[in-house]
């Protein structure tokens, strides 16, 4: 479940930056300002989703969040940090449900070990009560 957890992420994350590039045509070349924010923006955006990919950390794109409230590049950047969150999220109920699955299976272990242990038990008591009848006739 994880790896296809992990698969769906990064597709997510794929479909994400080719929606904020869909704009861009690539006929007309880009004017690029030395300081202008959008750029700044954008280049903070790379920086924290190659960051995240890289080693899960999603402090640039909180600090891009943060320093844009109405940047262009703040909704995807919330839209990564909250797909993050969800797989992490998706990732504890994972192992909380491998460890409940291992404890019943545990349990299963032991209940069949009981139950192989009352099966002999009662036909044990079946033959004393088979040989009690026999001695009594």
């Amino acid at each position: 479940m994880t790896k296809a957890i992990t698969r769906w992420s990064c597709l997510l994350v794929l479909c994400l930056t080719s929606i904020g590039c869909s704009g861009i045509s690539m006929s007309q070349q880009p004017v690029i300002e030395p300081q202008s924010p959008v750029s700044g923006e954008a280049e903070l955006f790379a920086q924290g989703l190659d960051q995240y990919l890289a080693t899960g950390d999603l402090t640039t794109l909180h600090l891009l969040s943060k320093q844009s409230p109405q940047g262009e590049w703040r909704a995807r950047a919330d839209g990564i940090i909250d797909m993050a969150r969800r797989q992490q999220q998706l990732q504890a109920q994972d192992q909380k449900n491998n460890q409940t699955l291992t404890n019943c299976l545990a349990e299963k272990r032991l209940l069949v070990e009981d139950n192989k242990i009352l099966e002999t038990t009662l036909e044990r008591l079946k033959q004393v009560l088979i040989d009690t009848e026999l001695k009594a006739n």
